[in-house]
């Protein structure tokens, strides 16, 4: 057998630690990349997807299992959004393989929520049910927050579609505390599982609350740049519009929502847009045009692989066509509608078809017809109540059964009467008595039944509105404020209306931190090492501010510091404590310390005895902020404050805002420089 020399043994051994570090390298970047391109698909789903196809031929049998593992989850994920369906499945089927092969419970969990959820997509709620029940167990066993947070996030969802409406409620609670908990992704996540939790709302029909948690979701999704999850968003205002009786507001809502589905390349959204604008063409029975919208949300179901959607919008075309006086073709189309929702357990779907068909058919004088259907919507309504129908919803239920009931004598009546004139009134009478006595004891005893039960609900909700209130306005990886609540704070200053002056002479203070070199700090540790980072500098920097002070996360690796009535003495001094309590101490993250440092802007507002109407909190902010910038340029680890103006202001506030070392040369204004505790020790020296 041949030998190596010495030097070519020592290259071959050069060749392979070169080979192994590029492969252990490649791991970060890659896993990245793959986050990179899911929040590109929250703006562009088209642009994503084909990106991320592009990347897959680059990774191969070498790629760690994880990368491989996330790369499929966020292939499956987007082409689903593109109505890649065979795609879909195709990437599911991969990666359902792939976590087999690899003996990993994780990767098998996600590929079985996904598959799942296509399923149901395609009308086949019922067996996606199944599959996910016979899956939790597995789920749990795994303690993976990502496979945990998106396994109940599709369980609740479908939950609600087939009625288990409490079973619903519990699921998203549990999807919104896995969402907190997400190393990548999480906001993105957390929103998800607020939508859904909106949905609730509006089965509930619980139309207020349901609005108020879309207008938290909105500020979040313009915060993370969610398209897609703005779009849904939106659907669920519109829906929740239309039924407090704003239609034009409602079609507003959907018109935005096909606007983000039309430029995003989210087919199933623009379904989705288009079946809604027909309903509501059909609230105000404007049946030509709700015909037109309801094909035109067909073609894109059919387009999207939504099965379901497409029984709803094919419901909408039998309203319309019976709206025009087409009953025959428009009952066959309704009838066909019912049938899928019955064959796919969604019983909901059905429930609803079924009262609007009764109403369609009292409309156009069928009242026989229209007492048939509306007993076949309450044996069904029954029955969703007798599963698991959410309790407070059963209070609205057991009413609106009376008023049904009411209807249905009343219907009876015009029929006979129009049929058989020689009824007596006394007849009449007796039925009336006899039904009023069947609603009555009936309702009691629905009432009765269902009474346990409403406390415990009304206690979830009560926690859920608890969790909602508090991660509106704080940020979920380090607990701060956020920058909404910075937002709200700023609106409730008190300020004289005539002059933009404060009431009182003490200024308040504003101080924005950057932490520095953070990149450094994500490259080296990654980014669960820099979660660490920010959680502590978030502590250390609750702990130096006083009581009545409030720190915010204002964004990435910045924070700001608000500090009510805070002289110039004690915004300088602030500074100080600030720029030691971070820098002086490293932080240790697993088995690394890392001395950190943060550099700062600040001033006080109202700045420099000006009135706010001149110079308002944003443009304070500006300032600030480019204070800090000039803080980064010589040499980080430091904070600069401005003190008051050395020249008139119509004079300084063009430079300033513009130009903030210009100004200083010009000696327009006062600076204040403050050094963190290393910087100190070397000018000591």
């Amino acid at each position: 057998m041949a030998r190596l020399s010495p030097i070519a043994l020592v290259a071959a051994i050069f060749a392979l630690l070169m080979a192994w570090q590029g492969v252990v390298t490649a791991q970060p970047d890659s896993m990245e990349r793959i986050d990179a391109l899911q929040s590109l698909s929250e703006k562009d789903n088209t642009q994503a997807l084909n990106q991320l196809l592009a990347m897959g031929p680059t990774l191969g049998a070498a790629t760690p299992y994880t990368v491989r593992r996330q790369y499929l989850s966020a292939l499956m994920d987007i082409q689903t959004d593109a109505a890649k369906m065979d795609a879909a499945k195709v990437s599911v089927a991969d990666l359902l393989k792939l976590a087999q092969d690899n003996n990993d419970h994780v990767g098998v969990v996600l590929a079985t929520t996904k598959s799942a959820s296509i399923m149901a997509l395609s009308g086949q709620t019922d067996v996606a049910l199944a599959q996910l029940i016979a899956t939790e167990a597995m789920a749990l066993q795994t303690a993976d927050v990502q496979a945990l947070w998106r396994f109940y996030a599709v369980l609740g969802k479908e939950q609600l579609t087939v009625g288990r409406f409490e079973a619903a409620l519990q699921s998203t609670l549990k999807s919104l505390q896995y969402a907190r908990e997400l190393p990548r992704q999480a906001r993105t996540s957390y929103l998800r599982s607020i939508n859904l939790l909106c949905n609730v709302y509006m089965v509930m029909t619980n139309w207020d609350k349901a609005l108020q948690v879309i207008d938290q979701g909105l500020v979040v999704a313009d915060e993370v740049g969610s398209a897609k999850l703005k779009g849904t968003l939106y659907l669920n205002q519109g829906a929740a519009l239309g039924s407090l009786g704003r239609p034009k507001a409602s079609v507003e809502a959907y018109d935005k929502a096909l606007k983000i589905g039309r430029e995003s390349g989210l087919v199933g959204l623009q379904a989705t847009a288009l079946n809604n604008i027909s309903d509501s063409y059909l609230i105000s029975k404007n049946y030509p045009k709700a015909e037109v919208f309801a094909h035109q949300a067909m073609e894109k179901y059919k387009e999207a692989g939504e099965l379901g959607g497409l029984s709803t919008a094919q419901s909408n075309v039998g309203f319309a066509l019976m709206g025009q006086g087409k009953t025959r073709e428009g009952v066959a189309e309704v009838r066909a509608a019912i049938q899928f929702s019955q064959e796919s357990g969604a019983k909901t779907d059905q429930e609803s078809i079924l009262g609007e068909l009764g109403r369609m058919y009292e409309q156009a004088g069928m009242y026989r017809e229209a007492v048939s259907t509306i007993r076949e919507q309450q044996a069904l309504t029954a029955q969703l109540f007798r599963t698991d129908r959410e309790k407070s919803v059963a209070t609205l239920q057991a009413q609106f059964d009376a008023v049904q009931r009411q209807k249905q004598i009343e219907l009876l009546a015009r029929e006979n009467s129009l049929k058989d004139a020689e009824i007596s009134n006394q007849r009449l009478q007796n039925i009336v008595t006899l039904l009023g006595a069947v609603v009555t004891v009936m309702g009691g005893v629905f009432v009765f039944l269902l009474y346990r039960r409403v406390r415990k609900t009304n206690l979830k909700l009560r926690e859920a509105n608890q969790q909602l209130e508090f991660h509106s306005a704080r940020d979920p990886l380090t607990g701060l404020f956020n920058r909404r609540s910075f937002l709200d704070l700023m609106a409730r200053r008190v300020t004289d209306s005539n002059n933009g002056r404060r009431e009182d002479d003490s200024p308040d203070g504003l101080m924005i931190l950057d932490v520095d070199h953070f990149k450094n700090i994500n490259d080296t540790l990654g980014h669960a090492g820099g979660d660490v980072v920010l959680v502590e500098i978030a502590k250390r920097l609750r702990s130096t501010v006083r009581d009545t002070d409030m720190v915010m996360r204002w964004g990435g690796e910045e924070f700001l510091i608000y500090s009510a009535k805070a002289n110039a003495e004690h915004l300088k001094n602030l500074a100080q404590r600030v720029l030691k309590v971070i820098g002086e101490t490293p932080i240790a993250v697993a088995d690394k310390e890392m001395t950190i440092t943060v550099t700062g802007g600040f001033l006080s507002l109202p700045f420099s005895g000006l009135s706010e109407v001149d110079c308002n909190w944003e443009k304070a902010m500006q300032i600030a902020d480019m204070a800090l910038y000039l803080g980064k340029v010589n040499g980080r680890n430091r904070a600069y404050g401005l003190n008051r103006l050395l020249a008139p202001f119509e004079q300084v506030m063009p430079v300033l805002e513009r130009d903030i070392s210009a100004a200083l040369k010009a000696d327009m204004v006062e600076l204040v420089e403050v050094l963190g505790p290393m910087m100190r020790e070397e000018v000591a020296a």
